[in-house]
């Protein structure tokens, strides 16, 4: 029987669509059956603090001046609290929208302006003290802006200034590479690793964000079918020069007093080396 072409189209026609939809149908089952985390698998810990404060919980007027105003004398009570326990008072003071910074052997004095992000009239950069080092004499503080949260490093002995996209800044042992981890947004944590440059300033070192897909996957692994939980703590470590542990809290429930940890390990083999990201259960 002579098949014509029409036909012999229509029959190529289905023949590629059933080709299609049985690989479709192999590529949800296959995502279906990646491996889940049993009970077994989970590391728990439990809760103290939140990760970020909430400073400024109850200034609720409608009234756009009298609610700045109150979101001013919020931050600067909460830092003037953070310069009195750490006793820095001859180093830092705190006005109503500004942080400053007097330096030993320094003519002008560091100053940190909260202030409005353009284009914006209510969303503001502020800054507030996060933690002090005292065997360095570094102060940390966290600039935010709604749910971004950066950090700035002064050395109150040199006067090093230098500000860090996200969070958890931490150093490797020798000083060559710091570490930050962003974790504003549900689905978008990651971790950066910084490279001291020639003058001493740190860079961020984009290769080491290769591996992000394997990164959501063992996100994935622990979380199950809720896509995007929100991080609840976070937990960073040099383990050596070329070693980094990066832990993420997840609860199950929002009510939860205890969160899963989800465990990463970045490393170098060798100085020459990019860094990798393994996956830690």
């Amino acid at each position: 029987m002579q098949v014509t072409l029409p036909v012999a189209n229509s029959i190529r026609i289905c023949m590629t669509s059933g080709l299609l939809l049985m690989l479709s149908m192999l590529s949800v089952s296959a995502q279906a059956e990646l491996p889940k985390a049993t009970m077994d698998d989970y590391v728990w810990e439990v809760l103290d603090n939140p990760i970020y404060p909430n400073w400024g919980k109850d200034c609720n007027s409608k009234d756009e001046r009298i609610y700045q105003d109150c979101l001013d004398k919020s931050l600067m009570i909460y830092n003037q609290k953070l310069i009195k326990k750490w006793h820095l008072s001859k180093y830092v003071s705190r006005q109503l929208n500004k942080t400053i910074i007097t330096l030993p052997n320094h003519t002008s004095p560091i100053v940190l302006t909260d202030d409005f992000a353009e284009g914006e009239k209510e969303l503001r950069y502020v800054y507030l003290l996060d933690h002090y080092d005292a065997d360095k004499n570094w102060l940390y503080l966290s600039g935010q802006i709604y749910e971004i949260n950066n950090t700035v490093l002064i050395d109150l002995n040199s006067g090093f200034k230098q500000e860090f996209e996200g969070s958890h800044l931490t150093f490797s042992p020798d000083m060559t590479y710091a570490a930050t981890v962003k974790v504003e947004f549900p689905g978008e944590e990651n971790v950066m690793i910084w490279k001291k440059d020639k003058s001493g300033a740190y860079q961020y070192d984009e290769k080491n964000n290769r591996d992000y897909d394997k990164f959501r996957q063992h996100l994935k692994f622990y979380n199950g079918s809720k896509d995007n939980p929100m991080v609840h703590k976070v937990e960073v470590e040099w383990i050596t020069n070329e070693s980094l542990l990066v832990d993420f809290y997840f609860k199950m429930n929002d009510s939860d007093t205890a969160a899963y940890r989800v465990r990463f390990n970045y490393v170098k083999t060798d100085s020459a080396s990019d860094w990798q990201m393994i996956p830690i259960k």
